[in-house]
């Protein structure tokens, strides 16, 4: 029995990690393709949205074209 809920509570906690990286993907993804239309995130790493994450919402000095040239190339990178 013990080894029942063990096995329940470990595949709850993946799925649950799981499910919150899909939500930052996602809300990611909406602030992304205001500068990238057709942006695709779905085959990136956490670190990588992080990354792009960081870029949007960076207090620098960037125009618009900056962020989407910067966007772009980590995207083409990344692809």
């Amino acid at each position: 029995m013990k080894k029942i809920l063990s096995i329940s509570a470990a595949a709850l906690i993946v799925a649950t990690g799981a499910a919150s990286a899909m939500t930052a993907h996602g809300a990611v993804e909406g602030q992304v393709r205001k500068f990238v239309p057709n942006a695709d995130l779905s085959g990136l790493s956490n670190g990588e949205v992080a990354h792009i994450n960081s870029i949007i919402n960076d207090d620098g000095d960037d125009s618009f074209v900056q962020t989407q040239a910067r966007l772009k190339a980590i995207l083409k990178k990344a692809g």
